[in-house]
């Protein structure tokens, strides 16, 4: 069947980095909205993207020449680059022939500038994000001693949060040197830098981090010491700590973590609105997403927003929906996880509208008879397991739901009220902890299930590693006991060595070897039978499966190992399990090591 639908490339480099997958979210949810298919090429980085790096010039970086080769092969229409996973520490000349490889297909380029013809770029405020966070700390809190720990010296987004640190401090007549900062590399893992930055500095009022991961590392350095984190004007012993980012891991912090919230799911919904008016117009102006300032108890702030739950004032005493509107949206701007987009955000705030008007409302400064803790844990259960919960933090949600709840306990002035709602409070609460708790141990089971499962297709596969259709086989067969989409292995007629450039890929064929459907079940080949890739008929015209209502989405990552490249693995998915197809490469990669 021809499709007609636009095909958009995604070169997302990792599938490490959390904010990679609140990026994909956005895409995906925008390519069924708009109605177009997203191919995107996972794992391959640039060499120099790690602390253990290499040079451009030393390291041909044949991985994005094969990406170059299905980007030309696979119809696609126009690129999204997440140039930050690729590398973050790209050069002016570096990038420039990075970028030169796709100068003949329009893109959009996250995390970075671009002025070239048919191109646009998205990028979050990072300067005047990280300049709210300072002018609060200095202004709100009155703080005067700094340290920071910055990113990368040579990334732009390092650099620029850098700058607006020194800044504010500088119009602000606080010192700040380079003696009172570290570089921390975006890493969690930086506690040895941490160390020494605190070893040659006397006790901080603050420690600004350019982003959560660092600002973690921070937390588990200061606790090592016996400090509190906190506000220091009213606890000697405490330094403030903020990040950048709103990691999902922030809001849960102990305390948690003052951030800046950079919506990843917006920006990824937004770069497909933007390629597809490239298209379109030929032009597009650069985009610049901005942020929030999530003020919370690392930095002093009173963590909490019972403030904002009031008791009905006369007004919403005579027409008390007024009341639950305005509960409603507070609390939708209290639980999402980003600024979603209005429809999504419209529909939670119905299930919340709902929860408090219809079922659980104060009428006349009284709870409704019906109102018990049954009744509350059932509203939570409908929040949390409506198709939108994975739009909602559970903690923030926990925490919303205390606030709001203490905040109706505190205006009652009926003892028999007040122990009621409590005991709904401690009800709910009871609920949500248990939530929280089970799918953390949801996810950590299937963490260790998905990781147990590789290590045994590796084993089942170096067994019979002599038979290349019998070494799939059992490999694909482990897998149908998975939920996994379906998945295609491609394999080269012979290796090609990185130092081959991208004429050694031009010059090797590429033949299907295996394949794993939901609709065949485990298919392999023998190498005589194996079928052979074309222009005409091309890697994912054995993946496609095209509906007229819904996008297709394809994941296309390297089959490779140290200097040498076997293949590709495709996934045609339902969902983006971008790194289980990553892994699964990596143990393909390492038996074919082996038997080559």
């Amino acid at each position: 069947m021809l499709n007609r639908r636009k095909r958009i490339g995604v070169l997302m480099g990792t599938a490490i980095a959390p904010y990679i997958k609140n990026i994909m979210r956005g895409m995906s949810q925008a390519a069924n909205d708009l109605g177009v298919d997203l191919v995107m090429f996972a794992g391959a980085q640039l060499a120099y993207n790690f602390l253990d790096g290499g040079k451009l010039e030393k390291s041909p970086d044949i991985l994005n020449e094969i990406i170059r080769e299905h980007v030309a092969k696979n119809g696609i229409d126009g690129l999204v680059i997440i140039y930050g996973a690729h590398t973050v520490l790209m050069k002016e000349d570096e990038k420039a022939r990075f970028l030169d490889r796709y100068d003949d297909v329009p893109y959009i380029l996250l995390e970075e500038f671009s002025d070239r013809d048919k191109t646009g770029y998205i990028i979050n405020d990072n300067y005047n994000s990280m300049r709210k966070v300072v002018e609060h700390l200095v202004s709100y809190h009155g703080y005067t001693k700094f340290l920071f720990v910055g990113g990368w010296p040579d990334n732009r987004e390092s650099i620029e949060r850098q700058r607006a640190v020194e800044d504010v401090l500088s119009e602000n007549d606080i010192e700040f040197n380079e003696r009172m900062m570290v570089y921390g590399h975006f890493n969690e893992e930086c506690d040895k830098e941490i160390e020494e930055l605190l070893d040659r500095n006397d006790k901080p009022d603050a420690i600004v981090c350019a982003n959560d991961f660092m600002a973690y590392s921070v937390y588990r350095v200061l606790k090592k010491r016996g400090f509190d984190i906190g506000n220091p004007h009213t606890n000697a012993n405490a330094i403030a700590v903020t990040g950048y980012d709103d990691d999902i891991r922030a809001v849960s912090s102990d305390p948690p973590l003052t951030t800046v919230l950079q919506d990843f799911y917006y920006e990824g919904y937004l770069a497909i609105e933007n390629i597809l008016a490239l298209l379109r117009d030929g032009i597009i102006d650069g985009g610049i997403i901005p942020t929030i300032l999530q003020k919370r108890a690392s930095c002093g702030c009173i963590f909490g927003s019972q403030h904002r739950y009031l008791p009905m004032n006369e007004t919403e005493r005579m027409q008390p929906e007024f009341y639950a509107i305005k509960v409603a949206e507070l609390m939708r701007e209290d639980i999402l996880i980003s600024n979603v987009i209005d429809e999504v955000s419209d529909k939670i705030y119905d299930l919340l509208y709902e929860a408090i008007y219809k079922d659980t409302l104060i009428a006349g400064g009284y709870i409704k008879d019906t109102l018990n803790g049954e009744v509350i844990v059932g509203q939570l259960r409908k929040i949390i397991s409506s198709p939108y919960s994975r739009y909602i933090s559970p903690y923030a949600l926990m925490s919303a739901f205390s606030d709001y709840m203490s905040a109706l306990i505190h205006a009652s002035d009926d003892h028999n009220t007040m122990v009621g709602l409590s005991d709904m409070m401690v009800e709910g609460m009871k609920y949500l902890q248990n939530h929280i708790l089970n799918l953390a141990n949801v996810q950590a089971i299937q963490h260790e299930i998905e990781a147990l499962q590789l290590v045994l297709i590796a084993r089942n596969m170096s067994f019979v590693s002599d038979n290349g259709q019998e070494m799939f086989k059992v490999a694909l067969e482990k897998m149908d006991f998975s939920d996994k989409s379906d998945i295609y292995i491609f394999l080269y007629d012979e290796p090609v060595s990185i130092n081959s450039g991208a004429e050694g890929i031009r010059n090797t064929g590429m033949r299907l070897a295996a394949r794993k459907t939901k609709k065949d079940g485990v298919v392999t080949y023998a190498l005589d039978d194996m079928p052979v890739v074309t222009d005409e008929l091309n890697v994912l015209s054995f993946a496609s499966e095209y509906s007229d209502d819904k996008s297709s989405r394809y994941c296309i990552t390297e089959i490779h190992h140290e200097d040498m490249i076997y293949g590709i693995a495709v996934s045609h998915m339902d969902g983006f399990d971008v790194m289980y197809l990553t892994l699964l490469a990596l143990q393909v990669a390492l038996i074919l090591s082996v038997k080559h």
